[in-house]
């Protein structure tokens, strides 16, 4: 080996390591959980908890009032640039009972359900019985698999959420999440 191919073996190994065995990290900042048509349901619990001092999870839990027969999702994604908050690569509305009838139709929704997915009791199509309790327990995503999925840059971002039960908006969540190495 030359000198030079010795020293490019070095970059490459020590640039190689400084950047995948960076943790990264999260903690979600702030939570806010509506219910705008309190005639479908209500919002039992709708907590941050603490894990450690640099991270934490979610705790949602909702009770329907009445059978859902059409649930949508509609959901936006943030970042804060400048001091404003910015739209940030999703924009989209997922009709749930579709999506569970046929995940495979829904690129991006999958995804993201399959971060969800070991937290939540959402996991059939419609309908959804008055009386069920719908969860978000202890939701910690996996750093590592979802920048692998969704690369983003360190930084605060946010979530705005509004699930429409039967064409009428009834739940609304609006979160932030700051990022960082």
């Amino acid at each position: 080996m030359t000198t030079s191919q010795v020293i490019y073996f070095w970059l490459f190994w020590l640039t190689y390591l400084g950047y995948n065995h960076v943790k990264a990290s999260y903690k979600f900042n702030s939570l806010d959980c509506e219910f705008l048509a309190p005639e479908f349901g209500r919002v039992n619990v709708c907590e941050i908890k603490a894990i450690d001092r640099k991270r934490n999870m979610l705790n949602i839990e909702t009770i329907l009032a009445k059978t859902i027969d059409q649930f949508e999702i509609k959901f936006k994604v943030f970042t804060k640039y400048n001091g404003l908050w910015q739209p940030f690569l999703y924009d989209m509305t997922v009709d749930v009972c579709q999506y569970f009838k046929n995940p495979k139709k829904f690129f991006i929704a999958s995804y993201m359900y399959s971060f969800l997915q070991p937290y939540t009791n959402i996991n059939h199509t419609c309908p959804y019985m008055a009386g069920t309790s719908i969860l978000l327990w202890n939701f910690t995503p996996d750093e590592g698999g979802v920048l692998a999925k969704f690369p983003a840059e360190q930084g605060q971002y946010g979530l705005n959420a509004t699930y429409y039960v039967n064409k009428v908006a009834a739940v609304q969540l609006n979160g932030t999440l700051l990022f960082f190495k």
